[in-house]
């Protein structure tokens, strides 16, 4: 009896440590890098300054005004960010997004935890603000922050009047995408009453091909075109297309209910989903 007393002091020694042990495994990453603007926004939100953000195309116009003075990160296709430049902020954590998958193992093998975040859907966006949340040691916040989030899309899809149908093309130089419903900007017009014509086209990434003539034959109410490419291409390829000869022949066009998005807000998500419904109803589908 008396080993079996002193024993117990041992024991319960050797389980504080663990949970010690433990706790310093789970501790939230201090030095995190955001390679989307949805990220770097939403660790911004949550009170979390990241030591790098990544390049976003058209310019950084809507990344959280908290982010001022963050170096930024020039990505190219496929690895991402060049390694090298990374290492030199070194971060424990990078929050990326599923295009730039080929370079994760160059990062993790610097040591570099990689974790994918790139919401295609608002409900998604709700999940994946609370999943940051949990990565950086902010879940609470992220809760709250969420539960704003659902607020601001509830407000925003409130009183919906007219579901018109609607083809949203992303322009490639001359080559057009529908944007299907599993795209960003799919499920936003979507959730703002737009119908999309996109029936028959499938793609996992969420943009199909169409032609010219494909356009035609779905004969939407409305266009909404959203050009894609080099900042300094944007303004010539928005021309182009809020004119497109082809489609001159739809309803959209003969009731001139083509509009252009020139932005990122249906290219990438934010952290402002509800104030992107709000806009999308009130600039090109007037419901």
């Amino acid at each position: 009896m008396p080993s079996s007393r002193r024993s117990l002091p041992a024991a319960a020694l050797v389980a504080l440590l663990l949970l010690a042990f433990a706790g310093a495994a789970r501790a939230a990453p201090k030095r995190i890098a955001a390679l989307t603007p949805f990220t770097a926004n939403t660790l911004a939100e949550l009170g979390v300054r990241p030591v790098a953000v990544g390049q976003t195309l058209g310019g950084h116009d809507r990344l959280d005004p908290r982010l001022k003075g963050v170096p930024t990160l020039a990505l190219s296709h496929p690895n991402g960010p060049n390694v090298e430049q990374l290492a030199l902020r070194n971060p424990q954590l990078v929050l990326s997004a599923p295009i730039w998958r080929k370079g994760e193992e160059a990062m993790k093998r610097l040591g570099m935890t990689v974790a994918y975040s790139d919401p295609r859907s608002v409900a998604d966006l709700l999940v994946q603000t609370r999943r940051i949340g949990g990565l950086v040691g902010k879940r609470a916040a992220a809760d709250r922050l969420a539960a704003r989030q659902s607020a601001a899309i509830a407000a925003a899809r409130r009183g919906i009047r007219r579901h018109p149908s609607v083809l949203l093309i992303m322009g490639v130089g001359r080559t057009s995408y529908a944007m299907l419903a599993n795209s960003w900007g799919g499920d936003v017009v979507r959730q703002a009453g737009g119908r999309l014509l996109t029936g028959g086209l499938t793609a996992s990434g969420g943009y199909a091909r169409i032609s010219d003539e494909a356009v035609v034959a779905r004969d939407p109410d409305i266009i909404i075109a959203v050009p894609h490419g080099a900042p300094s291409d944007i303004p010539k390829l928005a021309k182009y297309l809020a004119n497109k000869a082809g489609w001159r022949t739809t309803k959209a066009a003969r009731r001139h209910r083509i509009f252009v998005s020139a932005g990122n807000s249906l290219l990438q998500a934010y952290t402002d989903p509800g104030a992107t419904i709000r806009d999308v109803r009130a600039k090109f589908l007037g419901n």
